[in-house]
C-alpha cells in the first residue's frame, strides 16, 4: 500500500460512530483472535475478526463446470 492513501481513490476514512473521533488504539490478544479497536474520543469499542472464506461452484447452464486441472 502506498504510503500516501490519497492515490488509492477508493479509499474512505472512518471515524467513530459515536462522537467522530478519527483517533483510535488497537488491541489484540493473538495475530488470529478478534482485534479490538477503541476510539480515544469515547472510548467506545469495536471488534474487528477475521472469519474463513468460502467458494461455492455449482453446475450452471451447457455441458462442463469449472474444474481445477
Amino acid at each position: 500500500m502506498p504510503k500516501n492513501p490519497a492515490l488509492q481513490p477508493d479509499l474512505k476514512r472512518m471515524g467513530c460512530g459515536g462522537c467522530g473521533g478519527r483517533i483510535f488504539t488497537v488491541f489484540t490478544a493473538d495475530a488470529t483472535a478478534r482485534i479490538i479497536v477503541q476510539c480515544q474520543g469515547c472510548n467506545s469499542t469495536s471488534y474487528i475478526e477475521p472469519a474463513p472464506s468460502s467458494l461455492r461452484i455449482e453446475w450452471g447452464e451447457g455441458d462442463g463446470c469449472l474444474a481445477v486441472g
